[in-house]
């Protein structure tokens, strides 16, 4: 566990940064133009986000995939895997451009809230920069540099608070398309100048390698995409289901939820992605270490995560209230409930990078269209039911059913069976959060406490035995 602790916290620097200079940033928004701008925002970035995911082709995690093993043997393999991750994103780019303006007009006023035509050329451009930085990012994370990665999310993350913060201060609403820019341009930038620290072989590419890597790249990412599309497009769309269902001020009421959900246990999913899925790749023909190494990240996410949940439930009205602006109190209902969502997501999300690093992509295609089936149906039904609180109540549903989704998939795949232990911990987890949640607000804070301490003792024994 030492090594995960040890990638967790120095991935975790870079996240805190980011998770200060991006709650900083959202208190200004939602102090300056309120629920209804940031929802606007949050329209812009789930359009970015998705956008990217399916222009992108999967190309930062095949880099990842293919690229980890020839970076750890010094392969020059590793050197078409590049050039063909750049072919690849110029060719895409050219239609994109193609793409975007023929629908200009159309992606304004159906995604955007009927923002000016002018605001999807902007979308492109950041789009453009986005895609470049994730092939700049995926070599990083091949090559498992993550000093360097900590020091792109920090560094990208604070000039995009800094972009976005002054902006809005200066020019208020008309500044809220361009506030979208800050974070890829310093994506970008600094990964770019992080890219002369890794040591590529120098060799001259044969042609033949290079139709290889093309198709390694493009086999892995084409059913990549299908299923981040399913998945996680689903999720980052629903800013644009919750503006048709509800109105552009409960997006800003959705986006402040995600915004503390997503950034709060941001370091562990950044640890996930950054850490745990290279290591995993590199171990998928030894079952045994294969198994360990999932087993102890599953135990770790929720030692570290859980205590986190806990916290913000015994303080999530008084939270809301100092991260954004007593006008987003109706945050807490949806917050509630996604909280207890996230406990699932921990475990789900370590299975979802087991199925990505062992088995064919289509198995992770499977999984993800499954899960984005679900946030869909059940968000739908959740508001029909209970209006903004039952988006809520559709995140905890989604991550549970993901939860077995992949869990059953991986158990018919690989063998695998979830330990004892960890599935003893989940329960004790949900517990207290629950306990939590109906709890006289004097005895929360002491059982959060408490939970922490256990937490704490309990990874202390498990570090000792190993």
């Amino acid at each position: 566990m030492g090594s995960v602790l040890k990638a967790t916290l120095v991935l975790g620097s870079g996240s805190a940064i980011s998770l200060i200079a991006g709650f900083l940033s959202n208190k200004v928004y939602a102090v300056l133009v309120g629920p209804e701008g940031l929802g606007l925002i949050g329209l812009f970035q789930s359009a970015l986000a998705i956008a990217s995911i399916a222009a992108g082709l999967g190309l930062s995690s095949g880099l990842v995939r293919f690229g980890a093993s020839y970076a750890r043997e010094g392969d020059v393999r590793i050197v078409a895997l590049r050039q063909a991750a750049w072919q690849i994103y110029w060719a895409v780019l050219m239609l994109l451009i193609v793409l975007f303006f023929a629908f200009s007009p159309w992606i304004a006023e159906h995604l955007l809230a009927d923002s000016p035509t002018w605001s999807a050329g902007l979308l492109l451009l950041v789009v453009a920069l986005s895609l470049a930085a994730g092939i700049q990012i995926g070599l990083l994370n091949a090559f498992h540099r993550v000093s360097l990665l900590a020091k792109v999310t920090a560094f990208s993350s604070v000039l995009g608070a800094v972009w976005g913060i002054g902006l809005v201060w200066l020019f208020k609403e008309s500044a809220l398309p361009w506030v979208i820019l800050g974070v890829p341009l310093g994506q970008f930038i600094f990964s770019r100048r992080f890219m002369a620290n890794l040591a590529v072989p120098l060799a001259k590419v044969d042609p033949f390698e290079l139709r290889v890597a093309r198709r390694q790249l493009l086999r892995f990412g084409v059913p990549f995409t299908g299923s981040q599309l399913a998945g996680s497009a689903v999720q980052l769309g629903m800013p644009f289901l919750v503006l048709h269902q509800l109105g552009q001020q409960e997006v800003g009421y959705y986006r402040a939820a995600a915004l503390f959900s997503t950034a709060y246990i941001g370091f562990l999913l950044n640890a996930l992605g950054q850490d745990f899925y290279p290591r995993l790749s590199a171990l998928r023909g030894q079952r045994g270490a294969f198994y360990d190494t999932l087993d102890t990240q599953q135990r770790f996410v929720l030692l570290l995560g859980s205590p986190l949940v806990v916290f913000s439930l015994a303080f999530a009205p008084m939270v809301i209230s100092l991260l954004f602006s007593p006008q987003f109190m109706p945050t807490a209902s949806i917050l509630q409930w996604q909280l207890l969502g996230d406990l699932f997501r921990f475990l789900s999300w370590t299975l979802g990078y087991a199925v990505l690093a062992a088995l064919p992509s289509y198995f992770y295609l499977v999984t993800e269209l499954l899960g984005g089936a679900c946030l869909f149906v059940f968000s739908l039904w959740g508001m029909n039911r209970w209006g903004i609180a039952g988006l809520g109540v559709a995140w905890l549903l989604t991550y549970l059913s993901y939860l077995f989704i992949t869990g059953i998939v991986i158990g018919l795949a690989l063998g695998w069976r979830p330990k004892a232990s960890n599935v003893w911990l989940l329960l004790c987890a949900v517990g207290v959060a629950a306990a939590v949640l109906i709890l006289p607000e004097a005895v929360k804070a002491l059982m959060a406490l408490l939970w922490a301490l256990v937490c704490f003792l309990w990874m202390l024994s498990f570090a000792r035995r190993r």
